[in-house]
């Protein structure tokens, strides 16, 4: 059977040192994981995931504090970022996608309102540029794209998951991407349908359990919509 590659197009929640591009920007340093209960990169929810589909990871191209509203580096819909999810001797089979809580949290615009008018400003349309070149540059792959779940803290159980910020709805992203991916013809993910909640210790970054918990919530997602 042929070999399978796996990429990841991600944000602070898919770093890892030492697995990410050269130069970008990591959350789960050293420090980091050991303040998060992570043990080893096999611990995180990427790399659960593609042992579930036993594949090789490609590159896991997730850069800390990204977004994807945006044309320049380091936004995911740059094109920086969308022509790099290779290696010189491999492309990607799969490419999964889970990016968006960067966008909520700094108050970008879910749409322009500008009916039939692109721009770089809003979630969604850079959501669908995204889409647009990484199809175009790895034509051959198959895209899976996640909507975003909901955290908690851990052992604080008055803390209240932001449901809106700055006059943006969390949930309003996840339309956005569920309609990404449909204009796109690319698969979902539909992680926020089931209903999870991920551990962290910050609100946004998942501790060992919250990633296992991402992981369980992909994998579900993978198995229920038979992809990839």
């Amino acid at each position: 059977m042929k070999q399978r590659y796996v990429s990841i197009m991600g944000d602070s929640i898919s770093t890892y040192a030492g697995y990410n591009p050269q130069g970008y920007s990591v959350f789960y340093d050293e420090n980091n994981q050991k303040r998060n209960g992570l043990r080893s990169v096999y611990d995180t929810w990427w790399a659960k995931v593609n042992q579930y589909l036993f594949a090789y990871i490609c590159v896991n191209n997730s850069y800390s504090g990204s977004m994807v509203t945006g044309l320049k580096f380091p936004s995911a819909s740059s094109t920086e970022r969308i022509k790099t999810l290779h290696k010189q001797m491999a492309r990607p089979d799969i490419i999964l996608i889970y990016i968006g809580c960067n966008d909520f949290g700094r108050g970008v615009k879910v749409r322009n309102n500008l009916r039939g008018v692109h721009t770089s400003d809003n979630f969604f349309d850079c959501y669908t540029y995204m889409l647009k070149g990484i199809k175009a540059f790895y034509p051959s792959a198959h895209i899976v794209c996640g909507t975003l779940m909901r955290s908690y803290i851990k052992d604080k159980i008055n803390w209240v998951f932001p449901e809106n910020f700055a006059g943006e709805k969390f949930s309003d992203f996840n339309v956005a991407i569920r309609e990404a991916t449909h204009v796109e013809k690319c698969s979902l993910a539909d992680l926020e349908s089931l209903n999870y909640r991920y551990e962290t210790l910050d609100g946004t970054h998942p501790t060992v359990q919250g990633h296992a918990m991402l992981a369980q919530a992909w994998v579900e997602c993978l198995r229920k919509e038979r992809i990839v």
